[in-house]
Formats: C-alpha cells, sequence, structure tokens
C-alpha cells in the first residue's frame, strides 16, 4: 500500500475517473487504482458511492466555475456579453468533457436515478445563484432571469456541441447572437 492520500487528492482523482470514464465507470477500484491505494482509503473518506458522485461532480463544477470566472472579470454582463466571453471557454476540449459528465448527470437526474435526483438541481441551484451576480438587470429577479436565459443557451448550445458537433454549434451560436442584435 502507497503512502496515505488526503481526502483532496482523492476527491481530484475521482474527478479524473469520471472525466476519463464518465459518472459510469466512477469506482472505488478505478479512484483507489489511480493513486495506487487500496479501495478502503477512499471509502474511509467518501463511505458511499454517492459521496464519491457528489465529490466528483462538486470538483469538476469548481474547475469549470474557475474558467469561467477568469473569462468573465469582474464586470457584470448582459446575457449576451456572458455568452460571448462564456463560448471560447465552453469549446475547449477540457471544459466539453466536463459539460459531458454534467449531462450525464442530468440525465441520470431526469430518469430519477439517486443521487442524481437531487445532486442535479443541487448543482444547478449553485450554479443559477453563481451567474446572477455576474449578469446585469435592473432588479435582482431580472438578473435571475438573465442567468437562466445564459444557462438555457449555453446548455441548449453545449448540446448541440456534443451531438451534433462544432459546426453546428457555432452556427447556432452566432444565430442567437444575431438575432437578439436585429431586435
Amino acid at each position: 500500500m502507497g503512502y496515505r492520500h488526503s481526502e483532496a487528492e482523492i476527491v481530484e482523482a475521482a474527478a479524473a475517473v469520471a472525466l476519463e470514464h464518465g459518472m459510469s465507470g466512477l469506482t472505488y477500484r478505478r479512484v483507489a487504482d489511480r493513486l495506487e491505494i487500496s479501495d478502503r482509503m477512499v471509502v474511509y473518506y467518501l463511505p458511499t458511492k454517492a459521496d464519491l458522485i457528489v465529490a466528483a461532480t462538486t470538483a469538476l463544477s469548481v474547475k469549470l466555475q474557475h474558467l469561467l470566472a477568469e473569462a468573465f472579470g469582474d464586470d457584470r454582463r448582459d446575457p449576451d456579453g456572458l455568452l460571448r466571453k462564456a463560448w471560447p471557454v465552453l469549446t475547449t476540449p477540457a471544459a466539453e468533457r466536463i459539460f459531458a459528465i454534467f449531462f450525464e448527470a442530468m440525465g441520470l437526474a431526469a430518469a430519477g436515478t439517486d443521487p442524481y435526483d437531487q445532486l442535479v438541481p443541487a448543482m444547478m441551484h449553485a450554479w443559477l445563484d453563481w451567474l446572477t451576480t455576474r449578469t446585469t438587470g435592473s432588479t435582482p429577479s431580472a438578473r435571475r432571469r438573465n442567468a437562466l436565459a445564459v444557462i438555457a443557451r449555453v446548455d441548449g448550445l453545449l448540446l448541440v456541441r456534443l451531438t451534433l458537433g462544432a459546426d453546428a454549434s457555432n452556427d447556432a451560436a452566432r444565430a442567437l447572437s444575431v438575432r437578439h442584435r436585429a431586435r
């Protein structure tokens, strides 16, 4: 058995396994093998499969949030401005893989699979709260609506990207931007 790893290292390994094998391939054995430790060490820090899933998903969400925070900067932006800032970041291979994992989790949540049915709505609310602080609007409810619009557009564009390819999603992104400006 190798040296004792910290919980943070185990969570990072869980996120890496999820990126490599998807949520369905996230297992104690794969996380332990990645760190060359006993799977009992992983269980020590993350006692249930739900704990493992939540930890990996949260770690990936934090990575994506850091990427987007850097792209957005400190200024509030309208939904189109946020989308223009986010799109180049979201179309990188690293971000695309994270979103593939999120879409897998969303599908499992929609099917009522535990723990995704609780995890995904909580994760989406956290993203909405975070994005609300970065969008414009005359009132808190207007900023929240704008944040929802950004999430809907981004998720739709990324779903098109994952299923129909980069050209289709880039065409759709251009059309959304052109249509909004034409109003």
